[in-house]
């Protein structure tokens, strides 16, 4: 089939050149008005491929390696809605995914390809060239809790240079509402599964809108119109012509569309087994299909019995039938991309074509942006505070009225000493447990947006981690001192209050460290549900509390200084029972010490220890998002 000659990218008639400007301020004004309205027209860019292969290498030495893509070319045409269908296993998104440099070689992946944005050879991989990518996952990752309004806006801050101000973030924002045909829904949540929010339609339109912000180039999209009705596709659709109309590329997949939502399109792909079968219009498909005696029946949607005819045939029978296109594009050998161009350097399109540099915001401006949503966030989730908060205050209540004045009783009594110690550890065991547990389930839930952010450059992983840290303080600090307050009386302890509240609070905040840590390396909530046993039963078998430390097998004593619970525990004990009254009841008191190994000139190394949990399993953290976001990217 012969494909037509690539489009050559132009300055359309009327359009201000950035040599005609008398002086830089008259060009920041042009510039100004291209980020107000991102549906602004500007010079396209035509993406094209070709030997596009993925091979599959086998796990096992007999077996054969399996090819995933053989050979696959075409191309998008600047200003051009292109959708890739196909059947289940046809390659649509694995074809889609090397494009967007999302997926490369691997030890058990072999891709090749020949990319190109107009004449200029590109690898999708490369970091300057994705962030001219705007990538919309199939499963739409924006925060529950938050809005379509907030949303873009955050991406627009994040993203765009330093030098934007509010006001044109602003006027951004509601213009891509207007178009996006969300300002009815503007500021009503996002939602999710549990938590009630917009329609489904309007968040994949939100999701859209949030990625074009920065006005990219080329704009890809997994199953933008799954789970859509047909009217709220075909919208889908003409969105994304609007899109394509203003420069951008547009190419996305999907499996079976509309008689509408084809018809509507500008070009499509059609593979089947890896390979293309057909590119072109969609006006064009039926008198490719008569061509070789498949014609398309009286009123069928052409793209429903393509699908048909495809499935229902194998790859040999299509191959014979001369079904699989061959590229007869004649195309100029590529040329290197030169230095400091668009898509090479951290740049955006002014509307005359010209470049201009972007300006990274500040870590500072990150941290504070990703911040404020969070708190944003967590005060309209009153169903979790309210559990979070409630379940602590009634296991504080349960507690302390169980272990009321066991603080006061006498420590002459080994019985009563036994107690007091064991109530002291049971509140330890609560705070560490209480505030580890709901971090470790919740930060699965959060490592979809994490991993879209992060991998579309909105911030550096160490404002995210940072500004988690700071509200997991904040909530830790109030959730802990409730705690403090209610069992601290209750059981009448001896040693000052802030120390006991220092004592909860550094335990709780390393029990919040380590669950980040596992967290940030788990895929979902279930896998770090079964986690649970991994991360707290190492605790209670290494304190000191249900066997002595003297018993464990000397090979396995070493574990107990990696447990934030052993020196929480020295800590209490060497403030409660310090100054025991009484030669009984010093006696009892330097057994306990002695049993825990508990050294009272070791004061300070416990709390360093414990200080050293808290704050290491966070740089730990770090390089595990890291990992997970180079996992995103080769899979």
């Amino acid at each position: 089939m012969q494909a037509d000659k690539p489009m050559e990218p132009t300055v359309e008639q009327g359009q201000p050149n950035h040599r005609d400007f008398g002086n830089l301020k008259e060009f920041k004004v042009q510039h100004s008005t291209l980020r107000d309205d991102p549906f602004a027209i500007r010079p396209g860019k035509t993406l094209l491929w070709t030997g596009v292969s993925m091979t599959l290498q086998p796990s096992k030495k007999k077996e054969e390696p399996r090819a995933l893509l053989k050979n696959v070319w075409g191309e998008v045409p600047a200003g051009k809605v292109t959708a890739i269908l196909g059947p289940s296993g046809a390659g649509k998104t694995s074809l889609l995914n090397i494009l967007a440099g999302r997926t490369i070689s691997s030890s058990n992946l072999t891709v090749t390809h020949n990319v190109r944005v107009d004449t200029f050879q590109v690898d999708p991989a490369r970091q300057s060239m994705r962030r001219q990518i705007a990538f919309v996952a199939q499963e739409d990752s924006l925060p529950a809790a938050t809005t379509p309004r907030e949303a873009i806006r955050f991406s627009a801050r994040l993203r765009l240079s330093k030098d934007t101000t509010d006001e044109e973030l602003e006027t951004l924002t509601n213009r891509m509402l207007q178009e996006l045909g969300l300002e009815a829904a503007a500021d009503t949540i996002v939602g999710n599964a549990l938590i009630k929010g917009i329609s489904g339609g309007e968040r994949k339109r939100a999701s859209v809108g949030v990625e074009l912000v920065t006005r990219p180039a080329l704009v890809f999209l997994d199953e933008p119109t799954s789970g859509l009705d047909s009217f709220a596709a075909v919208k889908l659709v003409n969105l994304l012509k609007k899109v394509a109309s203003a420069g951008s590329s547009v190419l996305f997949t999907v499996h079976q569309p509309a008689s509408e939502t084809f018809a509507s399109l500008d070009q499509v792909i059609f593979m089947a087994h890896g390979q293309v079968v057909y590119q072109g219009s969609p006006e064009k498909v039926p008198e490719y299909m008569e061509d070789r005696n498949k014609s398309v029946p009286e009123h069928a949607n052409p793209a429903d019995w393509m699908l048909m005819v495809t499935q229902t045939m194998s790859e040999d029978e299509l191959a014979k039938d001369n079904f699989f296109s061959v590229d007869e594009r004649n195309l100029p050998e590529a040329e290197p991309m030169p230095k400091g161009q668009s898509m090479m350097a951290k740049t955006m399109h002014s509307e005359s074509g010209a470049i201009v540099e972007v300006q990274k915001i500040s870590i500072f401006v990150q941290i504070y942006e990703l911040l404020y949503r969070d708190i944003v966030n967590t005060g309209r989730d009153t169903t979790a505070l309210l559990t979070r908060f409630g379940a602590s205050i009634f296991l504080g209540l349960v507690i302390g009225v169980v272990y009321q004045g066991v603080g006061a009783t006498d420590l002459s009594d080994a019985i009563d000493l036994q107690s007091h110690f064991g109530g002291m550890t049971m509140v330890l065991i609560q705070a560490m447990f209480g505030t580890g547990i709901s971090i470790l389930l919740e930060f699965p839930t959060e490592r979809p947006v994490f991993l879209r952010e992060y991998t579309t450059d909105h911030y550096h992983i160490g404002a995210y981690i940072f500004a988690k840290f700071v509200m997991e303080a904040v909530l830790t600090f109030l959730k802990v001192m409730c705690e403090a307050l209610i069992l601290y009386y209750l059981m009448e302890l001896q040693m000052p209050f802030l120390t006991y509240f220092g004592i909860l609070y550094m335990l709780a905040m390393a029990s919040a460290a380590i669950a980040v840590l596992f967290g940030s390396a788990m895929d979902d909530q279930k896998v770090a549900q079964e986690s649970l046993p991994i991360l707290y039963v190492p605790q209670f078998l290494f304190s000191g509390f249900f066997i002595s430390i003297t018993l464990i097998p000397p090979y396995l004593r070493w574990a107990q200084y990696l447990c934030s619970l052993t020196y929480a525990i020295r800590l209490s004990v060497v403030n409660e029972f310090d100054n025991c009254v009484g030669p009984d009841a010093q006696q009892n008191c330097n057994d306990l010490f002695e049993e825990l190994q508990v050294d009272r000139s070791d004061v300070w190394w416990y709390w360093l220890m414990i200080t050293v949990i808290f704050l290491i399993p966070r740089i730990g953290a770090m390089f595990a998002l890291k990992q997970s976001a180079k996992r995103f990217y080769s899979n």
